[in-house]
C-alpha cells in the first residue's frame, strides 16, 4: 500500500511544484528538458539490462520510444504552462481525465467492448475538462496569449495519447524485455535529446538564455518525475490493487489532493462550474475504469 500512497503524493506534488516556478523565477522549459536527463540515467541504473546503444538501435520499439519521448517533453512542458496559466486544478483534471482517450482507442482499434456507462464516463470526462477550465473573472490566472485557452484541451488529448502509446508498447514489446523500465528509460533519453536540440536552437536564435537556476531545478525535478512513473509500475506489481482499481483510485486521489492543496496553499479560487467539473471528473473515472 505504501507504493500506492507514494505514487499519489509524488504525482500530485509534481504538478504543485510547477505552481512555484513563477515565484522563484524558474524557466519551466529549461527545467523540463534537463529533468529528463536525470530521469533517463536513473531508469537505466534501475533496469536489469545494461545500457547498449546497438541494442536500442536494432530494436523494433525504438521508433515508438522516439515518439513517446517527443510527447513526454512536450506534454510535461504543457503541464507546467497550464499549471502556471490556469492553476493546479485545471492542469490536474485535464491530465488525469486523459484516461478516456486510451479507452476510446481500445474500442476503435482493438474492438474491445464498451458499456453505456463507460460511454457516459467519456462524455463526462470531456465535459469536466471544459467546466474546470472556465475561469472568467478570476484574476489569479495568467492568460498572455489567445492560444493558451486551448491548453487544457491539448493537454487532455496529449496525455491520453501517451497513455495509449504506453499501453501499446507494454502489450507489443514487454515480453522481449525483462522489465518495462528499459523502454521507459529510453523514452526519457529521447525526451532529453529532443528537448536539448530544441533548447539549443532557441538559444542560437537568441529567444532564450541559459539559466543556471532553471537547469539546476530541472536536475532535481528529474528524480520525482522518474519515480512518478516507476511507482505506478511498483504499485501494480505489489498486487494490492489490480489495474482496473488502481488507475481510478490513483487519478481520483491526485485530482482531490492537487485541488485541496492548491486552494489552501495557493489560494486558487474555484467557481461553481469548477467544483462541478472536479466532481464530474471523479464520477467519469469511476464510470470509465471501474464499472
Amino acid at each position: 500500500m505504501i507504493y500506492v500512497i507514494l505514487c499519489i503524493l509524488v504525482n500530485a506534488g509534481l504538478i504543485l511544484v510547477f505552481r512555484l516556478f513563477p515565484k522563484y523565477g524558474i524557466d519551466s522549459f529549461q527545467a523540463v528538458v534537463m529533468n529528463y536527463l536525470v530521469a533517463a540515467v536513473l531508469g537505466y541504473q534501475i533496469a536489469p539490462q545494461s545500457f547498449e546503444i546497438p541494442y536500442i538501435i536494432q530494436s523494433g520499439w525504438m521508433p515508438w520510444t522516439i515518439l513517446l519521448g517527443a510527447l513526454f517533453v512536450s506534454l510535461f512542458y504543457l503541464i507546467s504552462v497550464t499549471t502556471i496559466t490556469f492553476g493546479v486544478s485545471v492542469a490536474t483534471v485535464a491530465n488525469k481525465m486523459s484516461i478516456a482517450i486510451p479507452v476510446s482507442l481500445a474500442v476503435y482499434l482493438y474492438a474491445e467492448k464498451i458499456s453505456m456507462l463507460q460511454i457516459a464516463g467519456i462524455v463526462l470526462a470531456m465535459t469536466a475538462v471544459i467546466f474546470v477550465s472556465i475561469k472568467k473573472g478570476n484574476s489569479s490566472i495568467q492568460i498572455h496569449k489567445q492560444w493558451h485557452y486551448l491548453l487544457p484541451v491539448i493537454l487532455f488529448v496529449g496525455c491520453g495519447a501517451i497513455d495509449a502509446l504506453i499501453s501499446f508498447l507494454q502489450a507489443a514489446y514487454a515480453s522481449v524485455l525483462r522489465n518495462n523500465e528499459f523502454i521507459l528509460s529510453t523514452a526519457f533519453m529521447f525526451a532529453f535529446i529532443i528537448g536539448a536540440v530544441w533548447f539549443a536552437l532557441l538559444m542560437l536564435s537568441g529567444k532564450i538564455k541559459w539559466h543556471n537556476k532553471s537547469v539546476l531545478t530541472g536536475l532535481f525535478l528529474g528524480v520525482p518525475n522518474f519515480f512518478s512513473m516507476y511507482l505506478i509500475m511498483k504499485s501494480l506489481e505489489s498486487g494490492v490493487m489490480n489495474a482496473s482499481t488502481f488507475f481510478p483510485v490513483n487519478n481520483m486521489s491526485i485530482v482531490v489532493v492537487g485541488t485541496i492543496v492548491s486552494v489552501i496553499a495557493f489560494k486558487e479560487k474555484l467557481n461553481k462550474l469548477n467544483v462541478l467539473g472536479i466532481f464530474l471528473s471523479i464520477v467519469a473515472i469511476v464510470l470509465i475504469a471501474v464499472l
